[in-house]
């Protein structure tokens, strides 16, 4: 795994932090491996032991590390929760990019898979988010329309990406410049692009509903560069 450490404008304590959660997504990093020690992943990182042992000593209060006298420090936490973790740690650029590679994906497998039902679900998923009156009955819509959208698939892995995109979308500052983007207008025009998408599964389109999540993901990209400016 590289060693560059995410979001480099951040405290480094922080950018340690999410770089080992990173770390202990990965299978083979599981309940009971052992990190290297704090002088090796300091000269790996290119940070003061202080700053490794200050995010040790985080992730140890979140309980996903022990550090064991005489064993060193071991990973003690479930996979589950470690996943959830992971996405609470990326930066809205980074989860942007998981949602161009996964997110037409998976509404061009929907188009393949998605029985009457799943339609069904999606539009009146699209119609709630299509009626909402604030931004937070929007946002309940929204999710619901994407929840839909990886059930239609009928791929349990592409329903467990899109749940981790889905956590890190409303927990991390995503979410907080998102909900400063939703006004009137903006909300018809993502709701306008979400009938685009509905309309390419009921035809049975994989090539279009996949260029139709790919337009309104460029919308979301540049309502949130806006934003940022």
């Amino acid at each position: 795994m590289s060693s560059s450490l995410p979001r480099a404008g951040a405290r480094r304590a922080d950018s340690v932090i999410a770089y080992l959660m990173q770390m202990l997504a990965l299978p083979e990093h599981g309940p009971g491996y052992k990190l290297a020690p704090e002088r090796e992943l300091a000269a790996e990182l290119q940070v003061s032991r202080r700053v490794v042992r200050e995010a040790l000593e985080q992730l140890e209060r979140e309980g996903f590390i022990e550090r064991v006298p005489g064993r060193g420090t071991i990973v003690v936490e479930n996979k589950e929760k470690t996943e959830r973790a992971v996405a609470l740690h990326v930066s809205p650029m980074e989860l942007m990019t998981a949602r161009y590679v996964l997110e037409p994906a998976i509404a061009a497998t929907a188009a393949t898979h998605a029985s009457t039902h799943d339609i069904q679900m999606l539009l009146q998923c699209h119609e709630q988010s299509h009626n909402a009156r604030s931004h937070v009955e929007w946002e309940e819509g929204d999710s619901r329309f994407h929840e839909a959208l990886a059930t239609a698939t009928h791929n349990i892995l592409l329903q467990h990406f899109s749940e981790v995109l889905t956590a890190a979308r409303m927990q991390t500052e995503w979410g907080r410049l998102r909900r400063t983007t939703l006004d009137l207008a903006t909300r018809n025009r993502y709701s306008a692009q979400h009938q685009e998408i509905v309309d390419a599964i009921r035809h049975r389109d994989p090539a279009q509903a996949g260029n139709a999540m790919r337009t309104h993901l460029n919308a979301v990209r540049q309502g949130l560069e806006e934003q940022q400016r």
